[in-house]
């Protein structure tokens, strides 16, 4: 078993596959078994055949099956799933094996009425047969018959791969016409794919008509949304199925025919797996100048990219599993170190492939067009708010790559700029010790916090992490650090409405408590500051003036301002240890919110001064009981848990 088996199916489907392709094995190795077999498996094809030219439906009655039960009982007589199989009955395993066969061919019987193991495999072993027979049949050979064998097999799952695998590459070449030229027609969509969502795909040539190219990964997001929700219609599916293994260029062809970016994008999903290494060749071959494609180049260039990325995030996936040794056990022994031995193989070529991936896609794309797909993928984090480290991996790798394959600071244009691409540029300007376009980059970043685009979830996940650190380096790298962070909390704040505002927009404060938390995260660049004193003035002022905005809030809006207050005070404990106690005592007389107080002062390992706590003690024999009520009528009951756990972590309780 090849890696190829690692690509296609995940641990759960190999503990099913594996065994079976093992007895298969052990069937295909009796000759007198497989001799016994020949003329049934030949008069099958015969009538299959006959059934596709007439256009008609066959009677199983039209076949006389052979009997192996003594063929089975000499050669399997050790064999644990046939032993098990005579143990419990008495039925001919030939009859029903041979007769469901014959059922599910020309009765198209999809009952799964097997009650043993060793029936299904005995059946996956003649479907098996069935393919190889009919490859070697040029009566089969053009693509019209193939697709009506198609039908009359349908229940015959394994047959299909098995038929896929083993078609004659002279079959397609010598009809190369008949599977390339494929008709689609977008008033006639639904004829092509299978989905659950017509309403949208009726909608689809028209809103795709109005989508601009002026961003070209933008158009293509957009042009295949919800195609991870539809499937080749068969017939495409089977075609690029055998074309991606037989011919790449005429797959190519045939890709191209289909010509609207939705079907594109989903023949990756609707094809019997794609591999990594047929990506890397697809991309290497649509670069190449002897090819020619009717629809536009870089977008084909950016779906295949994309499909890229899911795959190689899928298989990474599929192959984390074999870290776990605790599944590994004697049924599954022999694959699962086979799959932990190319687990290893995998994580050392994936950078290499990401790697060959940006050199070929820098032959016919730009930079800028490359970044908008590399920098559109977020972090994840799980259900548990933990970190998705798959797919974070997998985002870094790409990165990794496109940074050593880095040519120039690119333009940083609004329609384009993230936290992604900001999130890469300040780790550019690092390596390079860059200052000059330090200030460029802060530029870029303050428009784009200005914008419509901009968005924070009030977390420290990623991205927003990274963004908050580099916007305090990148503002440490300015010539004057100090005034230009105070001209952003000038620019960025927000003059409150008083008690009863009008309307409230929370988008502003969003950008503000931002761009404070960031400012917050300056006090790690000692070069910022001349000395100490400049330090200490300037954390002083921006605790103020943090404190301030909080108190004049038309609303309690201390969820936002908690933001940077949290860093200020993680700053206090492991950056600036001096201004710790300053910053705990302003908090507690001027922080206006209790829970948000507590919240702040509990989130570091470290203590809090003893001072700190007799002044917090104090505040909460005036407070805590009527916050407790207020919390309650609220019925916010988990943050009264919340803040009698808070008070303990202080070690405020006597």
């Amino acid at each position: 078993m090849n890696k190829e088996f690692f690509y296609k199916y995940d641990f759960y489907d190999l503990e099913r596959i594996y065994p079976q392709r093992k007895f298969v094995e052990i069937l295909e190795e009796i000759s007198s078994l497989n001799d016994s077999i020949k003329p049934f498996i030949s008069n099958v094809v015969d009538l299959l055949y006959r059934s596709i030219k007439d256009d008609k439906n066959l009677g199983v009655t039209e076949v006389v099956f052979p009997n192996i039960d003594e063929e089975l009982e000499k050669k399997l007589a050790d064999n644990l799933l046939y032993t098990s199989y005579k143990s419990h009955s008495e039925k001919s395993l030939s009859d029903f094996v041979f007769n469901k066969f014959l059922r599910r061919i020309f009765k198209k019987d999809g009952h799964n009425n097997e009650t043993h193991i060793i029936q299904n495999y005995i059946h996956s072993w003649l479907e098996k047969e069935l393919a190889l027979n009919i490859v070697q049949d040029s009566r089969f050979d053009s693509l019209e018959v193939l697709k009506s064998l198609l039908d009359k097999t349908e229940m015959l799952h394994g047959f299909y791969v098995d038929l896929i695998e083993n078609i004659p590459t002279e079959w397609v070449l010598s009809n190369k016409e008949e599977w390339i030229n494929v008709n689609v027609s977008p008033d006639k969509l639904l004829d092509n794919i299978r989905t659950f969502d017509k309403e949208f795909v009726n909608g689809y040539e028209s809103s795709l008509s109005d989508l601009s190219k002026e961003n070209l990964w933008n158009f293509v997001q957009e042009a295949t949304r919800h195609s991870d929700y539809m499937m080749l219609s068969d017939e495409f599916s089977f075609i690029s199925s055998v074309l991606i293994r037989k011919d790449i260029s005429l797959w190519i062809k045939f890709w191209d025919n289909l010509k609207l970016p939705i079907i594109q994008d989903c023949v990756f999903i609707s094809s019997l797996n794609f591999n990594p290494q047929e990506y890397l060749q697809l991309v290497s071959k649509l670069t190449d100048e002897r090819t020619v494609v009717k629809s536009d180049l870089k977008v084909l260039l950016l779906i295949v990219a994309s499909n890229y990325f899911e795959t190689s995030n899928k298989v990474t996936e599929r192959f984390s599993i074999y870290e776990d040794s605790e599944r590994k056990n004697e049924r599954n022994k022999q694959f699962f170190e086979m799959g932990f031995a190319q687990q290893k193989k995998w994580l050392q070529e994936k950078k290499k492939n990401y790697e060959v991936l940006i050199q070929s896609l820098k032959k016919k794309l730009s930079n800028s067009e490359i970044e908008d797909w590399v920098f559109s993928y977020k972090p994840r984090t799980n259900r548990q708010h933990k970190a998705n480290d798959i797919y974070n991996d997998e985002i870094k790798l790409l990165t990794e790559a496109y940074k050593e394959k880095f040519v120039e600071f690119s333009s940083l244009d609004l329609q384009s700029f993230n936290l992604q691409k900001f999130n890469f540029y300040v780790e550019v300007i690092k390596d390079k010790e860059d200052k000059e376009n330090a200030s460029t980059l802060l530029g870029a970043m303050i428009n784009y916090i200005s914008s419509d685009k901009f968005y924070w979830d009030k977390t420290y996940a990623e991205p927003y992490w990274s963004a908050l650190k580099g916007l305090g380096f990148v503002i440490g790298q300015q010539e004057k650090p100090i005034e230009k962070a105070k001209e952003l909390i000038n620019n960025f704040k927000i003059i409150h409405q008083g008690w009863n505002p009008s309307k409230i927009d929370f988008k502003p404060l969003t950008k503000e408590t931002f761009i404070y938390s960031g400012i917050s995260l300056l006090f790690e660049n000692e070069s910022a500051f001349n000395d100490n004193n400049d330090k200490e003035i300037f954390f002083k002022e921006l605790l103020s003036h943090i404190l301030i905005q909080d108190r004049y809030s038309q609303v309690d809006n201390s969820a936002y301002y908690q933001m940077p207050l949290h860093l200020l005070f993680l700053v206090a404990n492991q950056v600036f240890p001096d201004i710790k106690e300053y910053y705990e005592l302003e908090l507690i007389n001027n922080y206006d919110s209790l829970y948000s107080l507590l919240s702040v002062l509990s989130s570091n390992e470290k203590p809090i001064c003893d001072s700190s706590k007799t002044l917090i003690s104090k505040r909460l024999d005036k407070e805590f009981l009527v916050e407790k009520k207020q919390l309650k009528n609220r019925n916010q009951k988990d943050k009264v848990q919340e803040l009698e756990k808070m008070i303990e972590q202080l070690n405020l309780v006597d």
